[in-house]
């Protein structure tokens, strides 16, 4: 169903230079007036009114009644009221802007601190945020702008225009596209899962930057490998070599005979070496058995060595046990001498204690109070209670000093014992000490005599082994035939065959380039095979790229058909022609076949009433339109929405004319 919002009145009070204004209208209202007289200011107090901007969407515009000289008057109520018809119903919504003056403590006059705004929904006041949301509920902010001023769509940003214009046509699937030509059909196995095909081309137009990457580096490579071909003769090469290898291999025979001659020496040399192994192994046993009986007394004395320390640790820990006893038994003597002198302290006190007497104090004859002095009977009485109260306390003091004389003298008796028993421990500790000095004195004598055991055999002369002697004679006599032993000198014969191995390793790497040739040669075939296989791909890739091109070349040729066909006299072009045969999107729009911007102000306007036409068909919505500049068209289109035109005459004040 069609929304329908409709002014019927519209007050102004101090809006932007309006003391104050009243208009009623109509279908169509014709407000008329000369420039600077306040037609544009229509418009911008309805927007003001619905959304806080003035009619080009800004926010901070003068709403303020402003002096000749240019300074805002304060103290004016600045106010908007509008009473509309939505679909039929009445709704009146006003919004009053005013100063905010406050008293502040200490000064006479008011301050001001700035400004506040007041919202109303027929005649109630009502909160900011549920004013907008009763405007946003009648219609949102950005479908008011286009459905309302017929050059608010035309001077959007284009991208913004293709956007709406695709909200309402919808987007064209991907399949259909490719089903409406057969030159597309192809993309269908080409497309993967839901690959679209702005992300398949880009996909493309990567691998063929790469693959003509890699093509244009192939003739460089093929250069690289022709420069490093070597031109020679390698059958000269070759027979220099084989003329050399013979050469070599008679140097090698005449050696070989040479070398027969120190066949002998090297025997002798080699009998020599094992000889030298026997006496070591056999001077390795001799020195092995003539330390046994050392090693055996070695091994006590360690043994004697360990029992000193255990001895050593033995007679320390007794030592420091006895002295600590001896410590202790001090501290014991002191605490008896203590408490001794105390118990003499307790009988002094026990005689002078009992050595009291009951003395009556007479000054406890008379009463406190008055001085009057007691009856004999209450005087018998106190007296007996006094006697009563200092025996009694008496016995207590005594029974006290004789229990701690009691208990100090059990106290002593207990020191007593333990300072007998620390003797006794002092007296058996002593005995320990002496039986460990003892075995340590007896031990000491144990080592020194087995260390003078140990002294005798290591100075003892050594037997000597016949075995040794033996060997050490034939090893001499075998060093004396080696001496003997010429060997051949054949020095010249080796310089003359490092001189032809020298030559054959140059020739062995001149005929290495023979291989290497060969190498490069089959390289360079397999560079051209590349080159092909590349150049293959590209055109193949290309011809994919160019079936994308085609395919959105074919999507904007279907928006547009469907686009326009929402339009009558409005056409729109969606893509350009670029110079290489590619297209690029964009968004113009025809009026009759001329660009939006070389059309004239009549053209523009109607083109403009043509698209809200449209668009309040897709939204649902017809809102007035408001037309400036109105008297440059001499007619405009038809519509079903109210129309405001804002025209320019000679009336010095505006002029408001209505048609039913």
């Amino acid at each position: 169903n069609m929304n329908t919002v409709k002014i019927k009145k519209l007050i102004l009070k101090n809006f932007k230079g309006i003391k104050k204004l009243e208009i009623d209208f109509k279908k169509v209202t014709n407000i008329l007036g000369e420039n600077a007289t306040g037609k544009t200011t229509i418009f911008d107090s309805f927007c003001w009114l619905l959304f806080g901007k003035d009619s080009k969407d800004r926010k901070d515009f003068e709403i303020k009644t402003l002096s000749p000289t240019g300074e805002a008057l304060h103290g004016l109520e600045h106010s908007v009221e509008a009473i509309l018809e939505i679909n039929g119903e009445e709704v009146t919504l006003q919004r009053i802007y005013a100063e905010k003056w406050t008293k502040k403590k200490g000064l006479a006059d008011k301050v001001f601190s700035g400004h506040e705004t007041t919202y109303y929904i027929n005649q109630v006041p009502a909160k900011q945020k549920e004013y907008n949301e009763k405007v946003a509920e009648i219609l949102p902010d950005s479908t008011f702008k286009l459905i309302s001023n017929p050059l608010y769509f035309n001077n959007l940003e284009w991208k913004k225009q293709r956007e709406i214009l695709l909200q309402i046509i919808g987007d064209i699937d991907q399949e259909n596209v490719i089903n409406h030509k057969d030159s597309l059909k192809p993309l269908e196995t080409l497309l993967e899962g839901n690959t679209t095909v702005e992300d398949f081309r880009k996909k493309i137009k990567a691998q063929i930057a790469k693959y003509s990457k890699d093509k244009e580096s192939i003739p460089y490579r093929i250069d690289e490998c022709n420069e490093n071909i070597i031109e020679e003769d390698f059958s000269i090469l070759e027979d220099r070599k084989k003329t050399i290898e013979t050469s070599i291999a008679t140097f090698d025979k005449q050696l070989l005979n040479d070398g027969q001659g120190n066949t002998q020496k090297l025997d002798l040399q080699n009998k020599i070496y094992e000889l030298n192994k026997e006496l070591q192994d056999e001077s390795i046993k001799d020195r092995e058995k003539a330390n046994e009986p050392l090693q055996i007394i070695q091994k006590d004395i360690r043994d004697t060595q360990s029992k000193i320390q255990d001895l050593d640790w033995k007679l320390k820990n007794k030592n420091l046990d006895h002295n600590h006893l001896v410590q202790e038994n001090l501290r014991v003597e002191e605490n008896i001498k203590a408490k001794l002198v105390k118990q003499d302290s307790l009988r002094d006190e026990f005689k002078k204690e009992k050595a009291k007497s009951f003395e009556f104090d007479e000054s406890q004859t008379c009463c406190p109070h008055c001085g009057r002095a007691y009856e004999a009977d209450k005087i018998e009485e106190l007296k007996e209670k006094a006697q009563n109260h200092f025996e009694e306390t008496k016995k207590k003091i005594l029974a006290s000093i004789n229990s701690n004389g009691k208990r100090l003298g059990a106290e002593i008796e207990e020191l007593k014992q333990k300072q007998a028993e620390n003797i006794e421990k002092l007296a058996d500790f002593e005995t320990s000490i002496k039986e460990l000095t003892s075995q340590r004195e007896e031990v000491d004598i144990q080592l020194k005599e087995l260390e003078n055991a140990a002294e005798e055999i290591k100075n003892a002369p050594t037997a000597e082994n016949p075995k040794i002697s033996e060997l050490t004679a034939k090893i001499q006599k075998l060093k004396t035939e080696v001496a003997t032993c010429i060997a051949p000198d054949n020095t010249e014969l080796l310089k003359r065959k490092q001189v032809l191995q020298g030559d054959l390793e140059t020739i062995n790497r001149r005929l290495a380039a023979k291989d290497k040739n060969e190498d490069l040669r089959n390289r360079i075939l397999t560079l051209q095979d590349e080159e092909r296989r590349l150049a293959e791909e590209i055109a193949k890739l290309e011809g994919y790229d160019f079936m994308c091109e085609e395919f959105i070349r074919t999507k904007v040729e279907l928006l547009e058909e469907r686009i326009n066909s929402k339009f009558k006299t409005v056409r729109f072009k969606l893509f350009k022609q670029q110079i290489n045969g590619g297209i690029d999107e964009c968004c113009e729009t025809l009026i009759n076949g001329v660009p939006y911007s070389n059309a004239n102000t009549a053209s523009q306007i109607n083109s403009g009433i043509e698209i809200i036409n449209t668009l309040s068909e897709h939204y649902k919505f017809q809102v007035p339109i408001f037309i400036d500049n109105r008297e440059s068209v001499n007619e405009i289109l038809d519509t079903e929405s109210q129309i405001i035109n804002l025209i320019v005459s000679k009336d010095k004040k505006l002029r408001v004319e209505v048609d039913e």
